[in-house]
């Protein structure tokens, strides 16, 4: 499979095992996520590939392609996210590794395994569990036994006075892991938990409940002054912008097909990243502005403090590939700075003369800080262990926040599963 982000397409392509006698059998419509993997029947003339169409209302879906012609036909499709399967030795079923999904959010949770026939693709639960097997699994040639990887989460909010690690406190605590925060108004904390429930508690983890329960995070949350909050969530197959009051209550949709957003300081506009560029929207909604091109993707997008100037990562092909990210002003233009980077997490530093983003070294992650002025980052916490999720500053600037933990995972074997 090569994904072709600028196409929103995926190619599934066929070559010899020294390389030579690469060809096209089939291209796919595809969202710029990661792929997956095909998978090749048994008997060679089926190869089933996982994709999610760049659609509204579109599903995931498992293809099922003839080798022979490249004919492509619909094996399955659900709002569950598909992961590689495996083929039984039969050739008459694959185990798929699937999230389950409600149904009304559309949102995925931990994937657990089914039986999928073929080639009727008639389903059937094959775990049913807390655990996460992530999406690859594989049978032995026998068919006797499965491998997965088993995947456990943990995660808590910490917080960190001034920045300073010697003084971090875990505030929460709990099985279901805690992977996001942000600060929300009137001095309370907004975080996503478990697989995207958003939930407001205060400054000191106490008082913890519900933040718009019929709506599940994905990508961003953040503040908007002391009057709104703004995030992300996935409604109708898409990812939507939406905004409420501070209390969660008067949803408004801003914008669809977003990934990554933030609201300025002053709560009256929003940037967001589309396939294409980098966009900015009034708080009450309306026309959106754009800001910057990136044709080949990109990744997170911070607005500074000061409310002028906003950073973004995309995805630079030509000479090389790399990722880069780029300080442009938030009315538009030219970028003033750009770092050979694209980070998964980003924030402005407070005093707004930096950009923050997440760096492991030595077995640890922490935040690491690229100056404006240029020179080599700098650390800013110094954890010796773990993973941190998520991170993000008070409004003065005061407290930093962290969604930290660790992430393990264990190879399973399954036997008896007929």
């Amino acid at each position: 499979m090569r994904g072709l982000p600028g196409h929103g397409t995926v190619e599934i392509r066929i070559a010899n095992v020294d390389g030579s006698g690469d060809h096209l059998l089939a291209a796919l419509p595809m969202i710029p996520i990661p792929l997956y993997g095909a998978a090749w029947s048994p008997d060679g003339k089926t190869i089933v590939a996982p994709t999610r169409p760049m659609a509204k209302g579109k599903r995931w879906m498992l293809n099922a392609i003839n080798v022979a012609d490249g004919q492509i036909r619909e094996l399955y499709a659900g709002w569950e996210g598909v992961g590689r399967p495996a083929w039984m030795p039969g050739g008459d079923s694959l185990v798929v590794p699937m999230q389950p999904a409600n149904q009304e959010l559309q949102t995925p949770s931990g994937t657990q395994l089914w039986v999928m026939s073929f080639p009727g693709g008639e389903t059937r639960r094959l775990t049913n569990d807390l655990a996460d097997y992530g999406r690859n699994v594989d049978v032995t040639r026998d068919g006797q036994t499965l491998a997965a990887v088993e995947r456990r989460m943990a995660s808590h909010i910490w917080v960190l006075p001034r920045g300073e690690t010697a003084r971090a406190k875990q505030i929460t605590s709990g099985e279901t892991p805690d992977t996001g925060v942000s600060p929300a108004p009137g001095g309370k904390l907004l975080i996503r938990s478990g697989s995207g429930n958003m939930q407001l508690m205060n400054a000191d983890g106490s008082q913890r409940t519900p933040f718009r329960p019929d709506f599940l995070s994905g990508y961003s949350l953040s503040s908007c002054g002391d009057k709104y909050v703004v995030f992300d969530s996935s409604k109708e197959g898409v990812s939507q912008l939406w905004r409420t009051d501070a209390d969660g209550s008067n949803p408004v949709k801003l914008a669809e097909n977003v990934a990554w957003s933030d609201c300025s300081p002053d709560g009256k506009w929003v940037v967001y990243r589309l396939k294409d560029g980098l966009y900015r929207i009034a708080i009450e909604g309306g026309l959106a502005k754009e800001v910057a091109l990136m044709a080949h993707g990109g990744g997170p997008a911070g607005i500074s403090p000061d409310g002028g100037w906003i950073a973004y990562g995309y995805q630079e092909l030509e000479p090389v590939p790399q990722g880069k990210m780029a300080i442009v002003p938030a009315g538009g233009g030219a970028a003033k700075y750009t770092f050979s980077m694209l980070p998964d997490t980003m924030h402005w530093s407070p005093d707004g003369k930096g950009v923050q983003y997440l760096r492991t070294t030595k077995g640890a992650m922490n935040i690491w800080e690229q100056r404006l002025t240029g020179g080599e980052p700098r650390p800013i916490t110094s954890f010796t262990s773990g993973l941190i999720f998520d991170f993000s500053w008070t409004r003065d600037g005061k407290q930093l926040l962290l969604a930290k933990g660790e992430d393990t995972r264990d190879v399973v074997l399954i036997s008896n599963f007929h």
